[in-house]
């Protein structure tokens, strides 16, 4: 249950969201309130009232629309008036509850206002302005879970609202007990929870707390986060340096068969498509280069092909591997193939420090034609300052003239092992 004195919900000030017309602002600002601090002003949402009102009868329609032109002008007491006689032509008219319920807000008689928000919720379960009340009472009341369950009925139909409201919901997620009450929305698959969670995550580092909180709770809920959602994750903890949490977040995501593979370097031989994000293969677009993992000629497995296409190809880093290697000395190695490679200063890969890109050691520069053939070159990571490091592909150009080359190369079975103290 919320605590009235929880910071993040008292942080939490005026959501107003743009409604009907030039209809008058809907105030939810519930007496006596020290729980959140929130009020929730909102207009109307149906822009044509006949298409509103399409299931009533049209007098019913017709003076609730009334109704609610008088109240906006001040004039409760016809608003009632009119209100009324629209729910006695038709019982159903929730628009009319929802005018009553304003009369009463005004007059300070918010329990009446909730009772009929209530019944106008249950009519017309669409309307935005009846679900912010009901979720702002709720939240009044310390019950979390309602009031997460009015505003996914708003997302739903109103996803455009997330700009106004996804700050409100990463608040919450810090409140005590969130955890369950997230994972009872999210367990429904609402269609706006990938966006939300994917807004949180690029959010800056002062809502770590509330990612981490959404986080946790979400994490314990399977299929509550998809490979997007996790890419976003990982992209924060990455972004942040924090390479260990990345690490352990990113071996969560993966299916257990990958989980069994793990090693310095991950799937070096190839056997899975490139994740592309945490600390898989990532292969990003290169002009004047086709890159893809193919089958081995003659052999098992699969191998990385790179083919340059006879003209400039700036690539430098764009095949790429995140690695936390402890601190020590290794020795990295792998299987090369090349094809009539053509490249002034050659083809190469370089291991360098993640934190601040210092280079710890590269591969002799491959050029010309070669058969299956090993290469190793060794690197001592440094104990401060280089928490993880990128293992990338480059040509060693260093001006564009010597970007130019044409051939192909193939790689296989990459390999980081760590050496014994005093072993060269």
């Amino acid at each position: 249950m919320l605590r009235r004195d929880d910071p993040a919900a008292v942080n939490i000030r005026a959501v107003a969201i743009a409604v009907r017309g030039s209809a008058a602002l809907l105030v939810a600002a519930l007496l006596g309130w020290q729980l959140l601090g929130l009020t929730v002003s909102m207009q109307r949402l149906h822009g044509d009232p006949a298409a509103a009102h399409a299931w009533a009868p049209q007098s019913a329609a017709a003076a609730a629309d009334r109704a609610q032109q008088r109240f906006d002008a001040g004039d409760t007491v016809a608003a009632t008036k009119l209100a009324r006689a629209a729910l006695i032509d038709s019982p159903l008219a929730a628009d009319a509850y929802r005018v009553l319920a304003e009369v009463a807000l005004k007059s300070g008689a918010s329990a009446a206002a909730e009772a009929r928000l209530r019944i106008a919720a249950r009519l017309d379960p669409r309307d935005a302005a009846t679900q912010a009340w009901l979720a702002a009472a709720a939240l009044r009341e310390g019950r979390l879970e309602p009031a997460l369950w009015h505003l996914d009925a708003i997302l739903r139909v109103h996803p455009t609202f997330g700009a106004r409201l996804y700050p409100q919901l990463l608040a919450l997620a810090r409140a005590p007990g969130a955890a369950p009450a997230y994972r009872a929305v999210f367990a429904a698959h609402p269609p706006w929870g990938g966006d939300f969670f994917r807004w949180a995550c690029a959010q800056p580092a002062a809502a770590d707390a509330s990612v981490q909180a959404l986080f946790a709770a979400l994490r314990a809920l399977p299929g509550a986060l998809d490979a997007a959602d996790w890419s976003a994750y990982l992209d924060r903890l990455i972004g942040q340096q924090r390479w260990l949490p990345a690490y352990l977040a990113w071996v969560e995501s993966l299916p257990p068969a990958q989980q069994r593979h793990l090693d310095n370097i991950f799937d070096g031989d190839f056997r899975y498509p490139p994740g592309g994000n945490g600390f898989d293969w990532r292969i990003s677009y290169v002009p004047g280069v086709e890159i893809a993992v193919v089958p081995r000629a003659a052999a098992t497995g699969n191998a990385l092909q790179v083919r340059f296409l006879g003209q400039r190809a700036p690539l430098w880093g764009q095949v790429a591997q995140l690695l936390v290697l402890a601190p020590g000395r290794y020795r990295v190695s792998g299987q090369a193939r090349l094809h009539d490679l053509q490249n002034d200063r050659g083809l190469q890969w370089v291991l360098s420090c993640a934190d601040n890109g210092r280079q710890l050691g590269a591969s002799a520069r491959l050029r010309g034609n070669m058969p299956w053939r090993g290469f190793a070159f060794d690197v001592a990571v440094p104990a401060q300052g280089c928490g993880a490091q990128w293992l990338s592909l480059r040509l060693a150009w260093r001006i564009p003239a010597e970007q130019w080359a044409d051939g192909r190369a193939e790689f296989t079975d990459l390999r980081a092992v760590r050496l014994a103290a005093g072993r060269d």
